[in-house]
Parts: C-alpha cells; structure tokens; sequence
C-alpha cells in the first residue's frame, strides 16, 4: 500500500467529476521515443488520439482543469474499455522527473496505468541537447562542457528532489533547496554560466528543459513513481526495443491496456513528428559525440543503471 502521508489532495489538482480524465499516463523519459509512441499507439481503434502532447497538467498546470480533461474522453477512467470504447490518454515526460507529481497523481488517479519508456542514457542525454542545439537554446557550449558542470550540480539536486518526494508537509520548495532551506542554484548555460536560483517552479520547468544529465537518472525519478504506484500499473519499456520493434512493443502496450487485439502495420508505424525529427520519414542523424566523453559517461551512469535494473528486475543492454 501507499503511504498516504506522502498524498498531496491540493484542490489544484481535485478534477472535475463531470468532465473526462485520462485513462492512462506516458510519464517519459524525454527522448525516449515519446513522440512515435503517442503517434502510433492511436492506431489502434480504441485509442483516441490526443489533441495535445505534453499537457504537463500534473507537473506545471499548463492547462486549466477543465480544458485539461476535455482533452480526454471518458469521465470514469477505462482500465478495462469495451469492444467498442474508446479510451486517451496523457503524453508528458516532466511527469517522470518532477517529485511532486506522482504525489499528485496517486491522491486523484490511484488506479491509473502507467508507461515508461527508457532509452540509454548517455544517448537520451545528446540527443536531448542536439534537440536543444537545433533550437538554437544552446549557442555557446559544446554537450561535453555542459555535462562537466551538470555533474557537479546533480548531488544537491538529487538530494532535494528526494526530500520532496518524501516531505510529508508538502512544501511546495522543498524539491527545489537545500536541507537549510536555502534555494538551490545552478547555472544557465550562457557564455558566463550564470548562477540563477530555481526559486519557482517555472525557474524548475526552464531547467528541466535543457537538463541532459539529470533527467538520465531514471533509478531516482521510477522509485518514487513505485513506491505509490503497484507494480503491475507500471509498464516499464526499454526504447530501443521499441525503436527495433515498435509493432511487437504496441501489442504489449494494448494487452496492458486491455485493449483488443490488433495487429499494428509497417505503415501504422512509418513516420512520426515532432520529437526533433527533421524529416517525419526519416529522423534526423548528427555527429556522434566524442568517445573519451562516451567513455567518461559509460562510468557515471554505470552504478546509477545498476541500481535501475535492481529496481525493476531486468537488465538492459546499454553501452
């Protein structure tokens, strides 16, 4: 069982009885192939595809409650839809990292399913600053000076992120500062690495958006999620076995569903958007990194993989 101590009912977050919710979560990982999945998954007849990825209600309330939920189509959640319903869910990676927001999810959807998707983080990491780079947020550092500093910021982070998971006050700072309560600072990655605060959760929201190293950490961001969540609400999938096999990995996502059986085509899966895919029918390719960086990572992220697959019982291949 949850511990309900850890529950946040902030009435924010209390949804409208009336109105429909989301029937299931894809909470992440960013770069992990969250774009196909929520452009291929509505290929099957009984998943409406959504109006809008990356609602981030849960996270940064982007929307209000009730445009939110019209974003959905069935007021009681289908864990079990029949033959001919239709069920949609909520695409949005900040909802893995953020600390606050299975706190959040747990009070007002305790049974809601739950998908994850998670690629190797050193290639999760670089492709999320080439996303970055080609939207010209990251003009003047390379992605190997950035991890340098990343890495001296990411112990307090982990630490206070944790404190905020496990604040039964639920200050809404505490994932954000130290144990005195001082804001924790990091640096813009500007010509000068300026120190600025995260001070709000919007200041949090602007660096998740250009943290690479961080949220490669899934050991820290899943244990929360499992420690309010039973197991079996938690489908767990490495991305590229789903880049390699996308046809076989929707047939499980709809047995998990409870979907009806569908044979998934070539052509249900052939081209995706967004997700910093220049071409949809090809993604776009870039320079590799260099390897004394790759090895230099291959070393950190090792003991932090390790405690991932202790977690969740497998082993991935990653290199």
């Amino acid at each position: 069982m949850a511990n309900e101590t850890l529950l946040i009912h902030d009435q924010k977050f209390k949804l409208y009885a009336n109105l429909p919710k989301p029937d299931f979560m894809l909470i992440g990982g960013a770069k992990c192939g969250t774009t196909s999945f929520s452009s291929y998954l509505p290929k099957h007849p009984q998943v409406k595809p959504t109006p809008f990825k990356e609602p981030n209600f849960w996270s940064w309330q982007l929307f209000s409650k009730a445009d939110y939920q019209n974003l959905f189509v069935n007021s009681t959640p289908a864990y079990s839809p029949g033959d001919q319903q239709q069920i949609c869910g909520d695409y949005s990676t900040s909802y893995l990292p953020n600390p606050m927001v299975p706190r959040r999810v747990r009070a007002r959807l305790p049974d809601t399913k739950i998908i994850v998707l998670l690629r190797n983080p050193i290639d999760r990491a670089y492709s999320h600053y080439i996303m970055a780079k080609r939207g010209n947020i990251e003009p003047d550092h390379s992605f190997d000076e950035i991890v340098l500093k990343e890495i001296e910021e990411i112990p307090a982070l982990l630490d206070a992120h944790q404190r905020g998971f496990l604040d039964t006050n639920s200050r809404t700072n505490a994932h954000r500062s130290h144990p005195s309560g001082q804001t924790i600072s990091v640096v813009k990655h500007d010509k000068n690495w300026t120190a600025y605060p995260i001070a709000s959760d919007e200041d949090l929201f602007t660096f998740y958006k250009t943290s690479y190293m961080f949220r490669s950490l899934y050991h820290d961001q899943l244990w929360r999620w499992m420690q309010l969540f039973p197991r079996n609400q938690i489908l767990i999938i490495q991305a590229e076995r789903f880049f390699a096999s996308p046809q076989q990995v929707l047939g499980e996502i709809s047995e998990f569903l409870n979907l009806i059986p569908y044979q998934f085509s070539p052509e249900d899966v052939a081209y995706t958007l967004g997700g910093g895919v220049s071409n949809p029918h090809k993604p776009g390719s870039y320079e590799d990194m260099s390897k004394a960086t790759r090895t230099m990572l291959k070393e950190y992220f090792a003991p932090y993989n390790q405690k991932l697959f202790e977690l969740i019982g497998e082993q991935y291949d990653w290199d």
